[in-house]
């Protein structure tokens, strides 16, 4: 278990900060709805149960993540995961989206 935390916060990777950030957020909302309970009727429930949903995905590249960070070089992993998601953006303002 302390193999799994070290690399975590000693090894973070471009993957591995979003997908922490994410859950932290849901975690933030989480606390919140026990707090402050919407009003019957309200999407907020729907929302909070979404992004839960959703999250499958982020822990998913989570995982993968960091056994390719036992296996790889942090700093080279990203290099390639910033190259990566550069050109998934950089594809996706030229191209689908333009100004």
């Amino acid at each position: 278990m302390k193999n799994i935390f070290y690399h975590l916060i000693r090894k973070p990777t471009v993957i591995s900060i979003l997908s922490t950030l994410f859950f932290l957020y849901i975690v933030f909302l989480a606390v919140y709805k026990i707090f402050d309970p919407p009003k019957p009727g309200s999407p907020y429930n729907m929302i909070l149960e979404t992004l839960l949903i959703v999250s499958i995905v982020p822990l998913g590249l989570l995982i993968i993540d960091r056994l390719l960070v036992i296996k790889i070089n942090h700093i080279r992993l990203a290099i390639i995961e910033g190259i990566v998601f550069g050109s998934i953006f950089l594809y996706y303002f030229i191209f689908v989206n333009p100004f």
